[in-house]
């Protein structure tokens, strides 16, 4: 297993219960002053970090006087130093520049380790921090930071990193993992994942790591909030990525990187699970099992009903299918009337631009981001006509209780909250990555 260095930034960390199970200790100088008394015996570095001038000189007797392993210097040479003893190391804390521009700053840095983090901002990124590493020789680590970058810190060993940072309670760097989570995880970690923009609502990682604690399984489920795409495929196959669940924007677009389909992405035209089977890239749509779970347990009866479904995406899409496999008759409306009318034409659907009258229908859908936090808190649609006769399923789920829902209840309606929906296509989701079934309620009991 890669080695694991616990990074010091405050004094209150080296109380950490873990810090005894850690190969390295990394005290940072310019954070804590000097180097606390009374550590334990464990190998460590000093890291100079931000400091300038004077400063460093004086960091670096420190370091050299109370028995440091290594002097992180930074760029700049330390005159007098021994660079035997010194890791060089290059932090860039906006973006991550190409494969051959990593190699290059690797190529202008020396000493007994060199070291390099990068601000990561795409899955482009982490390709080429993947890339140049299997070009540069010698004892180096190389890190992706930020929150898409944690996965470079779990997947260090295939980095060939001399060892990676964790903290033992406040985080010194954008991405870093507590040491417990690296140490529980391990090497062999199974990587999964959510795809979108934006993620901040997300329970997902909360479900996932549920699941993966009560099947035993050594893994990590991460945010993957992009701007784009670009390289999905390479990004999945080189970090050995497992599975990864998607979200809006992508469901559509994340179609172009697959190698194959399931007969459910196929027949919905939109995915929201990507399976990595022996390199090869398998899209699933388990939105439409996740429907139907939601709607069965709230007692719907599809057969003659007539459901109104509000949005023209991916989810929206996912809704037509369930209903209509099971025998409902569907009206589809939306903002957008293009997307609308493309939507209705592909699953045979009624549309409707404006409706002003919701007596016509049994169960309405709400398959927009409207109320989701970082939203609109706007209902999608007039709700004067909504009473006790109708069923109203929101797909938003954070908050629990959107205006929509609230609304509706206040006029008798029966309410269905997206987050059954949820945890049923994260189960669903689970078991194509694991071959684990997991109850329902191991999913629900973490969701606060």
């Amino acid at each position: 297993m890669t080695r694991l260095c616990l990074s010091i930034g405050r004094i209150e960390d080296l109380k950490s219960p873990s810090i005894e199970s850690a190969d390295l200790l990394e005290i940072r100088l310019d954070r804590l002053g000097k180097v606390p008394e009374d550590l334990p015996d464990i190998p460590f570095i000093v890291t100079l970090g931000d400091l300038k001038g004077e400063d460093r000189n004086i960091a670096v007797i420190e370091g050299d006087r109370t028995g440091a392993s290594l002097i992180d210097i930074g760029e700049e040479i330390v005159p007098g130093i021994d660079m035997e003893k010194t890791i060089m190391s290059h932090h860039d804390w906006d973006f991550t520049p190409d494969a051959e521009a990593i190699c290059g700053i690797f190529n202008s840095l020396s000493g007994a380790i060199r070291k390099a983090a990068f601000m990561v901002n795409s899955f482009t990124d982490l390709v080429s921090i993947m890339e140049a590493s299997r070009k540069i020789n010698g004892r180096r680590v190389l890190i992706g930071m930020g929150e898409l970058g944690a996965v470079t810190r779990i997947r260090s060993d295939m980095l060939s990193n001399e060892f990676t940072f964790a903290h033992g309670g406040s985080a010194t760097a954008p991405g870093q993992l507590h040491l417990n989570d690296m140490q529980e995880i391990g090497d062999d970690a199974m990587i999964l994942g959510v795809i979108g923009r934006p993620l901040g609502h997300s329970l997902s990682p909360e479900l996932h790591r549920a699941a993966l604690k009560s099947v035993g399984i050594g893994g990590k489920y991460l945010r993957f909030d992009v701007p784009q795409l670009d390289d999905l495929g390479p990004f999945i196959r080189s970090y050995d990525v497992r599975g990864l669940n998607v979200t809006i924007p992508y469901k559509v677009e994340a179609l172009d990187h697959m190698d194959s389909l399931d007969s459910s992405a196929s027949a919905v035209g939109a995915l929201n699970t990507i399976s990595n089977e022996g390199g090869k890239l398998v899209g699933y749509n388990t939105d439409v099992l996740g429907i139907k779970q939601a709607l069965l347990q709230s007692g719907y009866g599809f057969v003659g009903g007539h459901a109104l479904v509000i949005g023209a995406g991916g989810a929206a899409m996912a809704c037509c299918q369930a209903l209509i496999s099971e025998g409902s008759s569907v009206t589809v409306t939306a903002r957008s009337e293009e997307k609308a009318r493309i939507l209705s034409d592909r699953f045979g659907t009624e549309f409707m631009k404006h409706v002003d009258d919701l007596q016509p229908f049994d169960l309405i859908v709400n398959c927009t981001p409207l109320g989701m936090e970082g939203f609109p808190a706007d209902s999608p649609i007039d709700t004067s006509t909504l009473n006790d006769s109708h069923t109203v399923f929101d797909m938003v789920y954070r908050p629990r209780e959107t205006p929509f829902i609230v609304e509706a209840a206040s006029r008798g309606a029966l309410t269905i909250e997206g987050i059954e929906m949820l945890v049923h296509q994260a189960r669903a989701s689970f078991r194509i990555w694991t071959g684990h079934y997991v109850e329902a309620d191991v999913m629900r009991e973490v969701i606060v």
